[in-house]
């Protein structure tokens, strides 16, 4: 019997999910039509192909004629060192035991070490269960005997997969599907079955979904944030780069505690996010700003206005920028973006502004608040302060509209504009600071051309 390896699964974001593949065995990716199984099986083909193996793809088709050249058309990312060899789905279906023999001889000449057969569920489909049966189970010792890593897809609903004869042969069972949430498609991967992998991870992946995207770039899967080390988690204090609120903290903000700023329209919370990420770019850290409606150089313009050059920090690459559309944002794949560029650039600030912006993408409250928490946790682990901005009911300043944040973050701190005789004042306010003393009343404070100004005298 062949001795079992480990292979990557070659597919961005699937190694974090699965820990890769075993070689040899058989993987069914199901799901119904449209949901990227093609897509899935030949980005892992072309990436094993371009790492050195020899990868084979064999479609059921109705157009043996031109098959690959229109594959590469299809999918421009394709390698043209996959070997393509289509089989007609027709004969397929009429005839099993010439398909059979016809994939047995390809397998045999081509020797691969990654096989995909796409899709399978139609071979022998106008026969009766038991002959199909026997076909599949024949498939199986061929493919077993060949000693190469194989992918099947399956045209299948979840609740068809265990009734199909294919599910249990493999060792491992991939769905996907899609799903309208709102403003987006949302594609979602469930692990079924995987064999061969560590119970602690197995009962972790088959106990979740995770997004993913597919598009002609290819296929991309989004692991959830896990939070493995706490290192980063301390007692120090930085300095927030606006003096004053140092002081209501008692000495500064808590290196890796995260701040949510609420407050209305105009008071300043997009401000007090900027002066804290310079503060740590003029002292040599790095910051990265999460943005969602305004462009990054519209933020610069504006920041500049405050004296705050943030684009010295962009050209030097110790500040860059996450821009999102919130209607077209994928949580997990927004969190992957986020967790990528915080250990590239080894960033120790981080601002996001405008969170009521990412709450357009969690129609369910309580997946909103499970992402606020993994990204927090993930965030304090690595040692890095974040600054996240919200907004305050117009009508009731006492209600944080981000709710469930207010419960999740460290700090919470609320601004506010009040009108006396058509002259606008506004006040801050430190609600909250886990591990901290602070200043319970509020301040005043100015918006000035130097940016945020808190008054050192106590409103009662």
């Amino acid at each position: 019997m062949s001795e079992v390896q480990n292979l990557s699964c070659c597919v961005d974001g699937l190694d974090e999910i699965l820990g890769g593949f075993r070689k040899p065995s058989t993987i069914l990716i199901a799901g119904t039509a449209g949901v990227g199984k093609t897509t899935m099986s030949l980005q892992m083909l072309s990436n094993a192909a371009k790492n050195g193996e020899k990868t084979l793809y064999i479609p059921l088709t109705t157009e043996t004629a031109g098959k690959a050249e229109r594959l590469h058309s299809i999918y421009p990312f394709l390698d043209e060192n996959v070997q393509i060899y289509p089989i007609s789905r027709p004969a397929a279906e009429k005839d099993p035991l010439s398909t059979l023999i016809d994939i047995g001889n390809v397998i045999a000449t081509e020797n691969p070490d990654r096989l995909v057969i796409d899709p399978i569920t139609p071979i022998g489909f106008g026969f009766v269960e038991q002959e199909r049966r026997r076909f599949f189970y024949t498939l199986d010792s061929m493919l077993k005997e060949s000693n190469a890593f194989v992918m099947l897809t399956g045209e299948l609903l979840e609740d068809q997969i265990h009734g199909n004869v294919a599910s249990h042969l493999t060792d491992g069972i991939i769905y996907l599907s899609k799903e309208n949430t709102g403003y987006h498609t949302a594609h979602k991967l469930k692990v079924l079955k995987m064999l061969g992998i560590e119970p602690e991870s197995r009962a972790m992946c088959t106990a979740r979904e995770y997004s993913y995207d597919v598009s002609s770039e290819g296929f991309a899967a989004y692991p959830r944030l896990i939070v493995e080390n706490t290192d980063g988690i301390t007692e120090t204090r930085i300095k927030s780069g606006i003096e004053n609120f140092d002081l209501m903290l008692h000495g500064g903000m808590l290196a890796g505690n995260s701040v949510l700023i609420a407050g209305e329209p105009g008071t300043g919370k997009s401000i007090f996010g900027w002066q804290f990420l310079v503060e740590g770019l003029k002292n040599g850290e790095k910051g990265i700003i999460v943005t969602y409606n305004e462009l990054p150089q519209q933020i610069i313009l504006e920041a500049a206005k405050l004296g705050c050059d943030l684009q010295q920090y962009v050209d030097s690459g110790s500040l860059k920028f996450i821009h999102s559309n919130p209607e077209d944002i994928h949580p997990d794949e927004h969190a992957t973006r986020i967790k990528e560029l915080v250990e590239s650039m080894e960033a120790t600030r981080l601002v996001v502004d405008g969170l009521i912006n990412l709450e357009i993408t969690f129609p369910d409250v309580i997946k909103l608040r499970g992402y606020l928490q993994r990204l927090t946790s993930y965030l304090k682990a690595r040692g890095v302060t974040s600054v996240i901005t919200t907004e305050l009911n117009a009508e009731d300043n006492d209600r944080i509209m981000s709710k469930d944040a207010s419960f999740i973050m460290d700090t919470l701190v609320t601004v506010r504009q009040v009108v006396y005789s058509n002259e606008v004042k506004r006040y801050i306010r430190i609600l909250k600071c886990k591990g901290s003393k602070h200043a319970l009343n509020m301040r005043e404070y100015a918006i000035t051309d130097e940016g945020i100004d808190i008054n050192c005298d106590v409103i009662r």
